[in-house]
This record gives structure tokens, sequence and C-alpha cells, in this order.
């Protein structure tokens, strides 16, 4: 058996830019590293850095008038890195510069929830990404003043991929593609509007109130509950689990589902990977804990359309399963596998250090 990684972890105390400034700091390198990784990218498409800059500006200026904080805290992890806050802002956008039309499928997401569950709630992803984005990922803990602690596994630089706060309220996001793309709070900022919040239903009112850049799901959970919220810049879709099930691929399938613009391909992949996931989880029944969701994150059938994706399924694509997460809920903790977790081993990472 392989042995297990452990992430790089960070604690940040406090609010705004101290707050990032102590982050951009603590994984210097790995922000930097990051942020060479993106500008590479925009270079290959033909996109100046200084136009990205120019972009990125525009997305902070929507920003800071609905988020303040976290707008400041960017502008924190470009001067503790040594980059602008032009920089630090590009850290925060992907699909907004490389281009969303061009993005694959990526991300399958769970929430197993309800009174009947005696290893209590839990939510899970596989994050499906460009395989050099796997050493740039962390363990960030954060404990700002107005908002519960919270943990986030996310590429170095970034605020917030997908992660739980002290409340219990469990937060991860699937790309979606659709029409009217534009300037507006970044996708993976709205991650921390939601983790910003107590319960699940609050956090997906926070996300539904604030002008957003593109399309995203976002799928939230608490100790009560579950939801998931298929949101585009206008519009916003909600979905409730099903005998205490709730899944999401790339595609959407609330009542907001004439916004989908992916291509064939995609929809066959995003499709056969949600089939699988409710086939597995039925099978695995409301006795299913960490390990049977483990196992199922790891399932490999129907490859290139698999739940786990190895870069070698589709190399004219680009992705692989680069961070596995399951959320225990009732636990406040996350149990993280760094690269495909079919070849993997989960390390646990508790919200609050011990």
């Amino acid at each position: 058996m392989n042995e297990p990684v452990r992430l790089t972890e960070i604690d940040v105390i406090g609010d705004g830019r101290a707050a990032g400034h102590a982050y951009g700091e603590a994984v210097r390198h790995l922000v930097r590293d990051h942020h060479g990784l993106i500008v590479e990218g925009l270079a290959a498409r033909g996109m100046p850095v200084s136009e990205a800059r120019r972009h990125a500006l525009a997305v902070r200026e929507a920003t800071a008038p609905f988020a303040p904080d976290l707008a400041a805290e960017v502008d924190g992890v470009g001067e503790g890195a040594g980059l602008t806050a032009a920089d630090a802002w590009i850290l925060q956008l992907r699909a907004e510069l490389t281009g969303w039309g061009t993005a694959v499928p990526e991300c399958s997401s769970l929430a197993l929830v309800g009174p009947g569950r005696p290893a209590g709630p839990l939510a899970a992803q596989n994050a499906d990404l460009p395989p050099a984005y796997g050493s740039l990922f962390v363990v960030l803990r954060r404990r700002p003043s107005r908002a519960p602690a919270l943990i986030t596994v996310t590429p170095a630089g970034q605020l917030g991929h997908h992660g739980m706060n002290a409340a219990g309220v469990t937060v991860f996001g699937n790309f979606l593609r659709a029409a009217g793309w534009g300037i507006g709070v970044p996708r993976y900022l709205l991650t921390r509007i939601a983790l910003a919040k107590t319960s699940r239903r609050r956090a997906a009112d926070a996300v539904g109130a604030v002008p957003r850049s593109g399309p995203r799901n976002l799928l939230i959970a608490d100790p009560e509950g579950a939801l998931d919220i298929e949101t585009t810049p206008s519009a916003v879709g909600r979905l409730k689990p099903v005998d205490g099930v709730l899944i999401h691929t790339n595609h959407f399938v609330s009542d907001i589902s004439a916004h989908e613009r992916a291509p064939s391909a995609w929809l066959r992949n995003s499709r056969a990977r949600l089939a699988r996931l409710g086939d597995l989880l039925s099978a695995a029944g409301p006795t299913a804990g960490v390990a049977e969701v483990a196992t199922i994150l790891a399932d490999r059938a129907g490859a290139p359309d698999a739940l786990c994706h190895h870069a070698a399924d589709a190399p004219d694509v680009d992705i692989a399963t680069v961070i596995s997460t399951i959320a225990d809920i009732g636990a406040r903790r996350l149990h993280v596998c760094a690269g495909p977790p079919d070849t993997g081993v989960y390390t646990v990472y508790p919200l609050q250090e011990s």
C-alpha cells in the first residue's frame, strides 16, 4: 500500500489583508508556482499577463462591494507572496481566463444525510483538474473574527476550493458550462462566501445574492441535511436529496437546465459518472461510512468516463483526479487523498488541530 501524502498545512487567524499576507508568505513558493502555471497556460492561449491582470482587477472591483474582507484577503496573499494584487486575483480565476469554452468535465460530488445514517452526515468529492495542480494543494485553516473557523483544501493562493466550517457547513464545487460569463464574484470565492454562514440554507442564499462571474455548481451540506445549487450569472436552480442521497457531476439537472451548453462528449461523460455514482451509493445503502465512500470514489468502471480519472485515460484533455476529499461532518474533519484515490491513501485533517 502507498504511504499517505500529507499536504502542507497553514493556520491563519484574523481578517482581510493581514490574514492574506500571512497565508501568502507561509506558502510563498507554492503561490508563485501556481501563478507561473496559470501565466504559462494563458501564454499558450495567446493572452499576455498584462491582459489577465486587467481582467483580474475588474473582477476585484466587482467583488469588493459584496465581500470586502475577502477582497482584502486576496490582496494580502499577493503581498505576502511577493506578487502584485492583480497577480493574486489571477489565482482566484481559472476558466474565466484560460477559456471556459475549452474546459473539460471535472469533479464528482455527493452527500449522504438523514436521521437513519449510523455514520452520520457525509459529503465528498473527487476534484478533477490538470495534473500539474496536484502538487499545489494545501490545507488552509482559517479563523476569521467575524465568521466561523474553517478548513479548506485548495491550490496555494486561492482563498478556498472546497471545505468545511465549525458549524458543519460543508461545500464542494463542480464546473458547469453555460453562456453569459462576465465580470463578477469569481467562482472559487463562492466557496468562502458559503463557508462564512452557519447553515446550508444561509450559505446557498448568500451565494445567490452576489453577482457571479460564471456558472458554478455548489453542493452544500450541514449536520441537518444537504442541498445543491446550480448557478449561472443570472439564475439559480436547487436540488434536494432523494432518500438521503444527493449527487452531482458536470451538467445541469435542475429546473434551469435550459442553460446547458456542454458538448455531447462532455454530457456523455458527466451523465455516465452521475449514473455510476447513484448506482454505487444505492448498493452501499444507508450504512455507508467513510470507508465505503472512499471505495466508491476510487471506482474506475467505464474509464475514460470513470469517477476516478487518470491522466492516461484521455491524454488529450489533460485531466486527472488530483484530490479526493471526504467530509465527516459530525466529527468536523476531512479525509483527503492526494492523487487518484484508487492508488492513494487518505489522511485525516481535523478542522481544529489538537
